[in-house]
């Protein structure tokens, strides 16, 4: 990705993030989506370099594919550790978000590469 596209799909991908987080009254669930959600975006925001490579002769659909699947890795390699106060819900809640935010990532390279 070029600095221009990884500066948008940071701030784009920052955007869905902050729009699909769920605000309906508490549960550990919930709390937990928003939690993974949250460390997805993070994660992404401190590792956006391992997003840049040079540019190549691959088409878009290979590009997203190639990005997608890096984002997939980096997210699958986040250990959730189980914390006293978080309960087995807010765990499968936080891994949840982890899906979500694959799907948001998803939406920001297509709408970047035009597909």
């Amino acid at each position: 990705m070029d600095q221009i596209i990884i500066t948008k799909t940071v701030r784009k991908f920052s955007d869905l993030i902050e729009r699909n987080k769920d605000n309906r009254a508490y549960s550990d669930f919930k709390e937990g989506i928003n939690e993974g959600l949250e460390i997805a975006k993070d994660t992404f925001e401190e590792n956006v370099d391992k997003f840049i490579f040079p540019a190549s002769g691959e088409g878009p659909a290979a590009k997203i594919q190639s990005l997608q699947e890096r984002f997939n890795l980096m997210i699958d390699a986040i250990a959730v550790k189980e914390k006293p106060n978080y309960s087995r819900d807010h765990l499968d809640g936080i891994h949840e978000g982890f899906k979500k935010s694959k799907e948001l990532f998803r939406e920001c390279v297509i709408e970047y590469y035009n597909l």
